[in-house]
């Protein structure tokens, strides 16, 4: 699925969101968006939705969260004000992508077509219930959702510097129509 040289969007990317405090020192706990949790700290630039800059040291990786201090908060008072504050980084800020590598936040928002042209909706997310990446398509038609498995078999084609995706058609579909 891919192409190797992805037209840049400037938009902020939500990374990760500060859960809770952790301790008496004004540590946090944050629940990381990257592939590698402890890739959050490695940013030169974090913020807020309302652009209030983090400088985050990792103390700690768990299983599913980060345990970090932040520049500046050195009691657990101080911290427990950041519960629920989500981090930021600009598009701008990521790696390169390889060939066949997406951002999911590159994907929202593009044309999803069938495999004939028909235009089937638009890109709303990119989810994962734990089997893997789905795509979840707005139906243009009936506006429901429909979930595509992420994967060459059900998106054999994607564009991003034209806007769109091309999807194969799910096996419900098929039957429905016949």
């Amino acid at each position: 699925m891919g192409q190797s040289s992805v037209q840049t969007k400037e938009f902020d990317i939500c990374v990760g969101v500060i859960t809770a405090v952790h301790g008496v020192r004004g540590h946090v706990k944050i629940r990381s968006f990257t592939e590698h949790p402890e890739d959050l700290a490695s940013f030169n630039s974090i913020f807020d939705h309302q652009h209030n800059s983090y400088d985050i040291k990792v103390v700690e990786v768990k299983k599913d969260y980060l345990i970090a201090s932040i520049n500046g908060i050195d009691s657990r008072a101080t911290a427990e004000r950041l519960r629920n504050v989500k981090l930021y980084i600009r598009r701008s800020d990521l790696p390169s992508t390889g060939n066949d590598e997406f951002y999911h936040a590159d994907l929202v928002g593009l044309r999803a077509y069938s495999e004939n042209g028909a235009q089937l909706g638009i890109v709303n997310n990119i989810v994962n219930f734990g089997a893997g990446d789905i795509v979840e398509v707005c139906d243009l038609a009936t506006e429901k959702t429909i979930y595509y498995p992420f994967t060459k078999q059900f998106v054999p084609e994607i564009n991003i510097k034209e806007g769109w995706i091309k999807l194969a058609p799910l096996e419900e579909e098929i039957a429905a129509s016949e």
